[in-house]
């Protein structure tokens, strides 16, 4: 037997392995320098040209939809495509559409979303499909990315990391002697972050109608090799398995976003939804921490990650271009896949993946049977594996459950989301209580069967591994049954084939050959390694995305979701070794791991601060200037109140906001429940940019202060005219004011609202004190001066309201990035605030009217 304390250093090892296995996926391509290469070369990018690219795209200021500057931006993206028109070997189109239209965005939160002047800029390198003689375009791929940006957000991976990688891929595609088999069509969209306004306007551009599928281009971090994390046109996994030398595709990320998981959206929906258009969609997700914050700036991404998305995209786009088969549109379909450490990518289709996950079940029950016949088939060979099932059950639910008491313990001691600056925390927060519990619990259940059982050590050790290939067996036939989990189940189905395959070989040298017990761990850990390899790129990367994820959920306990994960992940990571721990002596085991244990739990008790600027890992902020003012029936004022609304994001977002008051010596009223105004006010009578904001209200903070500077002209709504036909009326309105707007609308008892004059249907978003909600977002998405204002009618049945009020109705008008315009006492506020505050500031005027 192999001495106790050398558990530790094995511990040690595969921590070590983990970091190894982290530097082989960060590794990225060498940058080439415009010298490296031809000027004219086609089939290689320069990272030189592309940071010139991404610099020019993104200027010096947000490009937020509706503002100057983005239109200035805007101007300056045509002028990119422009030039590389001129100097094109092959014919390439331009065109700058502004496009104005609206939609019913069905989400979690739906609204309907109207877009006045929306700007994307296309550019259409034509290929051998070209344009039809009755003017109709030939055969196009779509790629697709955005350069407008969030508020106070340069924006450089979000998402001018793209967009620059596909101005360098045009500049190289155009120079080609020989054409492509069909067109290519490079979207630079201008109005995704408002949100998915730019990709739904570009289907109303004549060059959609030719489009066949999709390569959409988005971003949730900033480093790192962006990943395919949805597909519904496996024709590109296809190409993209050919063309890429460095691939990252895993569609785990694809359940975690169908589900919910991961509360985000792309332009990728609304090709898929409202144009039948269908491809991939690929984003960056490592350092997540830096999206839609002030430090999503140059200066942090790694050299090689334009290199790496230049050689991606032109690869690709190369390969489809010249593809038979995508001269037409197909039916969209699913896709399992997933990249082993970088180096190659498997994918299949749904059927064939669950053939595959039904292999892998029986190749586990093929290598249990065979340990059985190794042992002696005989019913105490099968009585003492079913034992070591339930032991293996028993050694999980003691560690989760340990993991479990630690993780409650540091909710209620000590500080939660420490691993946003500090990701490796999760190791000793989460995996290492659980290791040791379990590893515990193992070797005591042991010590009670090895009496009875009468086994050596290392066929204990073989019985332990083949009964957590039954457990896992279990999971994942259970798991196929769901087919929810058709996208994810590779998690399981991947390193129990491994893990049966590999089984066949170990257990056969163990029976014939008399190993010493250390010769026997070194047997099961080398041929274990890829898969240990396999599950801990998953846990590194679902870690990557989870993080920074639960730090902006509003959660009041993140850290109950991530121990859950991670205790998951520690799990599925430890699977393949699982049993080992019984090679080691039990004497003074205690010992050992309880030192791994004391020191994870002296990290696990020291309240380190989750924030930190200079990492940065900061601590996101909505905070809206706000005046609220409330009209009866009669046009009349009855109420107003003015004050900054900071909108919940994490855990401690209204505590470090009162902290900070004290610490700087201001006082303020404040007001924290609006649990009552939420149950009598639509939207807790609380300004309100987006309808997913709105889960947030009831426990947000109040600072009672002085109002925003007003708008010119004041933000406002008022009826027109109003005209009754029997008990049909029809209310005119026109708004004033900004160009990002909110509003609402909820009939009175007895009114129904059955028609208005967008185009969307007058679908309800929700309901509200028993009645239906409307709600529309509205944005100017190209900047003009001045604002012109927006005219509605909506028609309702009156009902039984004919000569009393019928509708409710609410603007929020919404200055998104206006720091020239904020009040001295409102600048003093924020520049008050600890540097680690991230503050997404909106200045917003909420008008209540009964009409």
């Amino acid at each position: 037997m192999i001495p106790s304390p050398y558990i530790v250093l094995l511990l040690g090892a595969y921590f070590l392995l983990g970091y190894l296995t982290q530097l082989v996926e960060d590794e990225l391509p060498t940058p080439l320098r415009d010298s490296d290469i031809n000027r004219d070369t086609t089939d290689r990018v320069s990272e030189e040209s592309s940071w010139r690219y991404l610099y020019e795209i993104m200027g010096e200021e947000p490009r937020v939809c509706g503002t100057e500057y983005h239109l200035n931006k805007t101007r300056d993206m045509k002028a990119i495509v422009d030039r590389i028109a001129v100097t094109a070997n092959q014919n390439v189109r331009t065109d700058w559409q502004i496009v104005t239209g609206d939609y019913f965005l069905k989400s979690a939160a739906p609204f309907v979303s109207y877009y006045d002047r929306a700007s994307n800029i296309a550019a259409l390198l034509e290929g051998e499909s070209g344009f039809h003689g009755n003017g109709t375009i030939g055969s196009s791929i779509l790629v697709n990315c955005h350069y407008d940006s969030v508020p106070y957000a340069l924006g450089a991976s979000d998402n001018v990391i793209f967009c620059a990688a596909m101005a360098e891929t045009l500049a190289r595609m155009s120079k080609r002697t020989k054409k492509l088999k069909h067109n290519i069509i490079f979207l630079f969209n201008g109005a995704e972050e408002n949100p998915l306004q730019g990709s739904h306007g570009f289907l109303q551009h004549p060059w959609s109608k030719g489009v066949t599928t999709l390569v959409n281009l988005d971003s949730a971090g900033s480093n790192g090799k962006a990943t395919i994390f949805q597909v519904t046109d496996p024709r590109i996994l296809s190409a993209y398995k050919a063309a890429v030398t460095r691939p990252s595709a895993q569609s785990l990320g694809e359940f975690l976003f169908s589900s919910g998981v991961i509360p985000s959206d792309t332009d990728f929906r609304i090709f898929r939804d409202f144009g039948d258009v269908h491809g991939v969609d690929i984003a960056f997700t490592k350092w997540g921490n830096l999206y839609h914050t002030r430090f999503d700036r140059p200066e942090y991404i790694r050299p090689g990650v334009l290199q790496w998305a230049g050689d991606m995209l032109l690869g690709l786009l190369t390969q489809l271009a010249d593809r038979d088969d995508i001269g037409h549109k197909v039916p969209p379909a699913g896709a399992v896949y997933y990249d082993y450490l970088n180096w190659f990518v498997v994918w299949q289709s749904p059927a064939l993946s669950l053939l595959v996950d039904a292999a892998a079940v029986l190749a586990a029950l093929v290598s249990t049977a065979h340990y059985v016949w190794l042992v002696g088939p005989r019913l105490s060979t099968v009585r003492e594996l079913a034992f070591a099932v339930a032991g293996r059950v028993a050694a999980l639910v003691v560690g989760a459950g340990v993991a479990a008491l630690v993780t409650l313990l540091m909710v209620a001691t000590t500080v939660q989301l420490r691993y946003l600056s500090r990701p490796w925390l999760v190791v000793a927060l989460y995996w290492v209580p659980y290791l040791v519990s379990a590893v515990t619990a193992s070797h005591l259940y042991d010590s009670w069967r090895s009496r009875k059982s009468g086994l050596n050590r290392s066929i204990r050790t073989l019985q332990a591994m083949t009964a957590t290939r039954v457990v896992l067996t279990v999971l994942l036939s259970v798991s196929m049954c769901v087919p929810s989990l058709a996208t994810a189940r590779y998690a399981l189905s991947v390193p129990l084939l491994m893990t049966s395959v590999t089984s066949l070989v170990t257990s056969s040298v163990v029976r014939t050959v008399r190993l010493k017990a250390y010769q026997h761990l070194v047997l099961e850990c080398v041929v274990s390694l890829p898969c240990v390899m396999f599950t801990m790129s998953l846990a590194l990367r679902l870690n990557a995305l989870l993080l920074p994820t639960v730090a902006r959920s509003a959660s009041a306990n993140p850290d109950l979701v991530v121990a859950a994960v991670n205790v998951a992940l520690a799990a599925v990571v430890s699977a393949a070794v699982s049993g080992v721990e019984l090679l080691f002596s039990r004497r003074r085991l205690w010992l050992s791991l309880a030192g791994l244990g004391a020191a994870a739990a002296a990290l696990a008790l020291t309240p380190l601060e989750p924030y930190a600027a200079s990492v940065p890992s900061v601590q996101r902020h909505y905070w809206f200037h706000t005046q609220i003012t409330t009209y009866n029936i009669n046009g009349e004022q009855t109420d107003q109140t003015t004050g900054v609304f900071v909108s919940r994001q994490d855990a401690y977002t209204t505590e470090r906001v009162l902290q900070a008051l004290k610490t700087k010596g201001i006082h303020l009223n404040t007001r924290t429940d609006f649990e009552e105004d939420c149950e009598r006010h639509v939207y807790c009578n609380l300004p309100l940019y987006r309808t997913s904001f709105a889960r947030n209200l009831a426990r947000g903070l109040f600072l009672y202060t002085g109002g925003p500077t007003a708008t010119d002209p004041p933000a406002g709504l008022a009826l027109s005219s109003r005209s009754c036909v029997g008990d049909t009326c029809v209310y005119s309105f026109t708004m004033t004011g900004t160009a990002h707007n909110l509003i609402t609308l909820v009939p009175s008892e007895g009114v129904t609202l059955t028609a208005w004059t967008l185009s969307s249907p007058a679908s309800p978003s929700t309901q509200w004190g028993g009645r239906p909600l409307y709600v529309i977002f509205h944005s100017v998405a190209t900047y003009t001066e001045p604002f012109e204002p927006f005219v509605f009618n909506v028609t309702l049945n009156m009902g039984a309201a004919l000569s009393g009020a019928a509708l409710r109705l609410s603007l929020h008008a919404h200055r998104l990035h206006h720091p020239h315009q904020y009040s001295a006492e409102y600048a003093a506020l924020l520049h008050s605030m600890p540097d680690y505050f991230n503050v997404a500031s909106i200045l917003t005027f909420r008008n209540n009217y009964v009409f």
